[in-house]
Parts: C-alpha cells; sequence; structure tokens
C-alpha cells in the first residue's frame, strides 16, 4: 500500500461506468409517518456548502437559512445541517448517493432530527429530502430516489416512481397534520419517475468525481476476497441463518462463470466500524450498530410498516492512484463493507430469501455494478421479496463480465464470433414516453437480448433499458422523457458471452 493513498468509501460503482454511487436500500413511506418521525421539519434555503471538520467521517455540511418551521423548535434561523458523504481533512472520502446532495442557493423541505453535535441529519437520507423545482410553471417539491434500491413497495404508483407535490400546499399539509388541523392533503399533482436528473433543473447535485470506475484487482492474479459476518447476525433470523444466506450471496457471485470473481466466506468477526471508517476487514454488519450514536448512525429507524432505509454497502478505494485493465482506467477497491439498519428485524424474521436476494444486490455494488434496468435481474433496483432469493440473470452477468470477464465464454464484454449482431435495427416512436425497435434475429445460442439507450446530450452514457427473450425481434422501451432525442443499440447475450452490437438508431419522442 503506498502511504499516500487515500482510501475514499464508496455505497456503490455504476455499472456502464458513469459517475460512482451508492446502494442504499429502502421501503417507501408515507408522508405522515415521515412526519410523525421528525422531530424538526422546515422550508429552508441552503446559504453555503462546506466539508464537516471531521477526521475519520467524511460528511457534508449545509448551512440552511430557515424560511418557515413546520414542526418542532429551532434555536435560531439558522442551522447546520450534515449529511454523510464528501471528503474529512485528511483526504478520506466518502460517496453516497442514498444520502441527498445540494446546491448553494437551492430551496428545499427537509425532514430534520438533531445530533449531540448540534447540527441537523436529515431523516431516512434521500427520503427527507424534498427539492424544490419548477415544472410546467408550478412550483414542486420533488426527491431523488435513483440511486436507491426499493423493496416492498405499497404504493399503487409503480416501482421507482415517487408523487410530484405541489410545494406549498405540501407545507402547508406538513404543518396542519403536526397541529392535528383538518387538511384534505390534495398536493400531489401525479407521479413520476424519482430522478432530478431527468427533470429541468438548474442546480448540478452530485460533485464530479474523476470518472474512473472501481474493480478488485487481486482477482487477475488468482486471489480471493475475503468476508467476514459480524457475531451479532442479523435480526430476525441469527447467527447461523445469516452465515448461510451471505454465504449464499457470496457463492452466486463467485460461482458465475464468465468471470473470475472469487467472494469467499472466511468466518465470523467482531469488527464494527462499517462503512464510518477504513479496517481493512470486509464485513457485514448489523441493525445499525451506530443507532444510539445519531453522529453516526443512519438518522431514522426502519419499520415494516411505515417503511425507511435497510441497508447500505460498498467499496473503499485507493484515490488517487488508478490501474489499467484492457485499455480502461480503475481505482482499486481496498475493502469492502455493507450494513442493515436497525428495526429490519420485521422485514428478515424467518425470510432467508429476503436476505439473499438483498445480500446479494449489495454485493454487486461492492464489485462495481449499479442498478439494471432489466426487472428480473438482481441488480434491479427494487427488491421482488417473492423467495426467488440470490440469483443472477443474463444482464447481470453481462454487467461483471465488462469488468471481470476471464475469457473462457467471451465475457470480456468486446462481443463473440459464436452471437451474430443484430441486423437492421429501426425505431419509432409510439407515444412521447415510448419506443418500439425492431431488428433481425441472426444470432444463433442467444439466451436474450439486451437493449441500450442513452440521452443524446453531452457527457450520456449507455445505459441497459430492456432484455427481452431469445429470438425475439422487437423491444419496447417505456418510461422514456416527451420531446427527448436517444440513441439506442442492441446486442445478443447468452451467459457471459455477448455480439458486436448492432448499428445505433436515434429516436425522438413527441412532447
Amino acid at each position: 500500500m503506498k502511504s499516500k493513498s487515500r482510501l475514499l468509501p464508496l455505497l456503490a460503482l455504476p455499472f456502464l461506468f458513469r459517475q460512482p454511487a451508492t446502494a442504499t436500500t429502502y421501503q417507501m413511506m408515507s408522508d405522515s409517518a415521515l412526519a410523525d418521525q421528525a422531530p424538526v421539519v422546515v422550508e429552508a434555503r441552503i446559504t453555503s456548502v462546506s466539508s464537516a471538520p471531521l477526521v475519520g467521517q467524511p460528511a457534508t455540511d449545509y448551512l440552511v437559512e430557515v424560511d418557515r418551521v413546520l414542526k418542532g423548535d429551532l434555536p435560531g434561523s439558522t442551522v447546520m445541517v450534515r449529511v454523510p458523504g464528501g471528503l474529512d481533512p485528511q483526504g478520506l472520502g466518502l460517496k453516497i448517493w442514498g444520502a441527498p446532495r445540494f446546491a448553494e442557493g437551492e430551496n428545499a423541505i427537509l425532514f430534520l432530527g438533531p445530533a449531540k453535535d448540534g447540527t441537523y441529519r436529515i431523516l431516512h437520507l434521500m427520503l427527507g429530502a424534498f427539492h424544490q423545482r419548477t415544472v410546467g410553471g408550478r412550483t414542486v417539491a420533488l426527491r431523488d430516489l435513483s440511486e436507491a434500491h426499493e423493496i416492498g413497495a405499497k404504493s399503487t404508483a409503480g416501482e421507482g416512481t415517487d408523487a410530484v407535490r405541489d410545494f406549498s400546499r405540501f407545507s402547508d399539509w406538513i404543518a396542519d397534520h403536526t397541529a392535528r388541523v383538518p387538511n384534505a392533503g390534495d398536493y400531489v399533482l401525479k407521479n413520476v419517475k424519482a430522478e432530478l436528473s431527468s427533470l429541468p433543473e438548474k442546480f448540478a447535485f452530485f460533485a464530479a468525481d474523476d470518472g474512473n470506475p472501481i474493480r478488485w484487482y487481486r482477482f487477475d492474479s488468482g486471489q480471493s476476497v475475503e468476508w467476514k459476518v459480524n457475531t451479532a447476525g442479523q435480526p430476525g433470523l441469527g447467527l447461523d441463518a445469516t452465515i448461510a444466506a451471505f454465504q449464499v450471496a457470496l457463492n452466486t457471485w463467485t460461482a458465475d462463470p464468465g468471470s473470475n470473481i472469487n467472494y469467499v466466506y472466511s468466518g465470523t468477526t467482531q469488527a464494527a466500524t462499517g462503512l464510518t471508517r477504513s479496517d481493512r476487514t470486509n464485513t457485514i454488519l448489523f441493525d445499525d450498530p451506530f443507532r444510539d450514536n445519531p453522529d453516526q448512525a443512519v438518522e431514522g429507524t426502519f419499520d415494516c410498516n411505515s417503511g425507511g432505509v435497510i441497508a447500505m454497502g460498498g467499496p473503499f478505494y485507493y484515490y488517487p492512484e488508478t490501474k489499467t485493465y484492457k485499455g480502461k482506467r480503475y481505482h482499486e477497491a481496498a475493502e469492502a463493507d455493507i450494513v442493515t439498519n436497525d428495526g429490519t428485524q420485521c422485514l428478515f424474521q424467518d425470510n432467508p430469501r429476503a436476505a439473499e436476494e438483498v445480500f446479494t444486490h449489495e454485493l454487486g455494488h461492492t464489485l462495481g455494478l449499479d442498478h439494471s434496468k432489466d426487472r428480473n435481474a438482481v441488480m434491479y433496483p427494487f427488491v421482488h421479496n417473492d423467495g426467488r432469493g440470490s440469483y443472477l440473470q443474463a444482464d447481470d452477468r453481462a454487467a461483471v463480465a465488462q469488468v471481470y470477464g476471464n475469457g473462457s465464454s467471451g465475457g470480456n464484454g468486446g462481443g463473440s464470433g459464436s452471437l451474430t449482431a443484430p441486423l437492421r435495427l429501426a425505431g419509432r416512436a409510439t407515444s412521447s414516453t415510448t419506443v418500439v425497435l425492431t431488428w433481425r434475429d441472426k444470432a444463433q445460442g442467444e439466451e436474450s437480448y439486451v437493449v441500450e439507450a442513452k440521452v443524446n446530450a453531452r457527457k450520456a452514457k449507455f445505459q441497459v433499458v430492456a432484455t427481452v427473450p431469445a429470438g425475439s425481434a422487437t423491444a419496447e422501451v417505456t418510461g422514456l422523457t416527451p420531446g427527448t432525442s436517444y440513441t439506442f443499440r442492441v446486442r445478443a447475450v447468452a451467459g457471459g458471452q455477448s455480439s458486436p452490437y448492432s448499428k445505433a438508431v436515434v429516436v425522438s419522442t413527441p412532447r
């Protein structure tokens, strides 16, 4: 290890090599549950952004000017809101996309809890932060859930969606709800994909990293990455069942035939630092051991009835050094950790299959993968919790093949001569949010076709938007943004093997 290296903990690295991101698993909460749990709720304006003066606990401090107190009491008209993630004074960094980020001058509705150090923390990370935006001439309140992983959705809005709330009406409802004043709560305008990046905005929420992804290099020389289970075990399962579920999740990734991943179980440990600092031990922790210390804990407790944050996980990595793998620069992963929140016993109680699925998903983030748009993939941002447990689909295998391909089955992501690229790709918009693609199926032995798309904008990257069965010659891509130009491409996939891409086609959705 180089003495000048800095270890930056990261709660997920995105597939398709976008900016590194967190992995935060959550269950949606109702507005009333969120308001009831929060000691303080305010309308506020962000007046300054700075790194928190804490060694070993990277965080970002937001000085906010309170415009209106909707619930609780505050010591003054300005307060410091501390959000996990950022740089500490010695250069240790933590990047958490499950934690909200704000820009100076931005207005927001914040659900807060006081910490012992005099600062305030946002309740349930991204669930307690509503950003003010102007959409269609109306001032609305929006959350960004794009990098979070949902489980057990209770709403009918659809997976990965959230309500667009009228900003003023929502504020009034919170104040009335707290004061027990009747209010019809008619502040919801519609439901949309909860991704701020897809909506008109003038603020940039996430500071750009150096653009280099993260991978484990020790697999290349036949070494393994050893994982330990904290001796406390997951409440609701007990230690033995927790170990068994985690071993299943580790083995799922290690058994992938198209990659050289070698995650192994190496016993139990009492190490309990988690993502607060590097301890050179890859550990899964349970029941948020910092819940009694609001300076370090995830603010808020999970509840199966009201929801909240369930788990977080990801790798520490060396910065600023990079290494090259197949012509691509990567930061080297050095350690990884996973932490489940307190209160999750109700979710995992006698439910080892749910634990297997959640653990497998979080381990995928520690390998450097972001979310998939394939509804059946384990890296899909919605936990199925339907008894399927730990598994990998073609899209998951294709993802790790790009970063850890072992060459045994063409898993390097560069295509294989045994699978022919789709021919004559064409596309047309059938509505303002839907595009239908067609092609000639020339491959033999494929398991599926993977469709990728990108917005035709500067620095936009391709992302998987659909996966269709073998033999398909058409795919429908939904959930697109009206009035937007997209570029699409398709390739055949079989295990870790993939064909070259089809020729790209550009399609614009109407307004």
